[in-house]
């Protein structure tokens, strides 16, 4: 026998079904990002790191000039013209033809374009090495930034609720007799106080959510989920370990830059010395170009020979233009020692704040310690009486100061650890 279902079960099964689909699409929209996906999804979403690996690509397609330049070069052309030369009368003829030329010799300049082109090509990597690390190294603090941020948001919750039972501890006493208004009227302050800085730091950690969506390169509207807590471990020197070749790749573009600049220079310099060509063609002349014959296979001509040119007017010219590159080129070296100078010293800098920051959060473990006892023996002695408000505020406020300045000096730490690694390239 077969059951019959009410429209209303149909109705009500159709409305769970409606709310799992979208339950289903939101959860689809979310985008989780733990610390360890942020060097893959720059590497492969960063916008600017992919242009970068363009321009690799592009200096990779130029390279291997010096077997292209041997290369023979073809040129056929055809025309009709339409002409009178003196007594003739006037007349169209065609006129075509078709020549090859082959590079034999050119001064060495062919070489070392050749050169230049894969120090071209090897800095574009160097560069595309730094531009990942630079944008790594802003994702990741775009990341700890909006964990802190969100470590606070909590922080700043349970503040409020215990500053709650604090109002409602004051409205007892105040009934009892044993407070006034006033205690009352300071604990509703605290919590305009709390909810204000609550919404700017929502406010802001929503900021480094955009600015870390962007440096991934996260497409669509779904919110972005931080996976991860804001901690700090204490083999973090391990780590960090590393020697000078790991961030070469920050000074190897100003270095390969005066290379460049150098092979430059040598190439014009050698701008006098001979080009050596070989060419052969063949060419249908028509009776402007030969009058004398009137037959089309009498004005046909083939050729077959070696060329040797020198160009002197470009002498001068290309000596002042060596001369310039290789300033360019003393130039970029400058910049490539300084950058080196600049790495080693922020490196060393950094690692040593690191080492103050992580012996920091020791310190602030033991200041909490201290604050949450204080709050409490302060609680216990203002249900009592002995205490009155502001007493009460004060631990409140100590309690939650050392907590975020816990936070505050564990964010700093993975922060300067984070731009350690970018610049070590990791």
């Amino acid at each position: 026998m077969k059951r019959r279902i009410s429209w209303r079960r149909l109705l009500s099964l159709s409305t769970i079904g409606v709310v799992c689909i979208s339950a289903q699409a939101l959860a689809q929209t979310k985008v989780q990002v733990r610390f360890e996906d942020l060097k893959s999804l720059v590497e492969s979403k960063n916008a600017l790191v992919q242009a970068k690996a363009k321009e690799l690509q592009a200096a990779a397609i130029r390279e291997n000039s010096l077997g292209r330049s041997f290369l023979p070069s073809a040129e056929i052309f055809a025309g009709q013209e339409l002409f009178a030369k003196g007594p003739l009368s006037a007349r169209a003829q065609p006129v075509f033809g078709a020549e090859v030329r082959m590079n034999l010799y050119n001064g060495g300049r062919d070489q070392l374009e050749d050169q230049r082109s894969k120090l071209i090509r090897e800095r574009k990597r160097f560069e595309g090495e730094r531009v990942s690390a630079e944008e790594l190294g802003k994702a990741r603090e775009a990341y700890w930034n909006a964990i802190y941020l969100r470590e606070l948001i909590g922080l700043l919750e349970e503040a409020r609720k215990n500053n709650v039972e604090n109002l409602r501890a004051a409205e007892r006493r105040i009934r009892g007799g044993v407070a006034t208004e006033s205690d009352r009227v300071e604990f509703e302050m605290q919590e305009i106080d709390l909810k204000r800085e609550r919404e700017k730091s929502e406010l802001e950690r929503n900021n480094q959510l955009r600015v870390l969506r962007v440096v991934l390169g996260l497409e669509g509207d779904g919110d972005v989920e931080l996976r991860g807590d804001l901690t700090h471990e204490h083999d973090w020197e391990t780590s960090i370990a590393h020697t000078e070749t790991d961030h070469a790749f920050l000074v190897k573009p100003a270095e390969l830059h005066a290379q460049e600049a150098e092979t430059a220079a040598t190439a014009r310099r050698r701008s006098w010395r001979p080009r050596i060509d070989a060419f052969a063609g063949f060419h249908q002349f028509n009776q402007r170009e030969e009058p004398e014959f009137t037959e089309a296979r009498d004005r046909q001509e083939s050729v077959l020979g070696f060329r040797l040119s020198m160009n002197f007017s470009d002498q001068i010219g290309g000596n002042r233009e060596a001369s310039s590159l290789s300033m360019e080129a003393n130039s970029a070296r400058e910049e490539a020692r300084y950058a080196h100078q600049e790495v080693e010293a922020h490196l060393h800098g950094e690692i040593a704040e690191l080492r103050l920051l992580h012996n920091q959060v020791h310190e602030a473990d033991e200041n909490i310690k201290r604050a949450e006892r204080y709050y409490r023996l302060t609680r216990s002695e203002y249900d009592r009486g002995v205490k009155n408000s502001p007493d009460m505020l004060g631990a409140t406020e100590k309690l939650v100061a050392m907590r975020k300045k816990r936070l505050e000096i564990v964010r700093e730490f993975q922060v300067s650890k984070s731009h350690v690694l970018s610049k070590i390239g990791r």
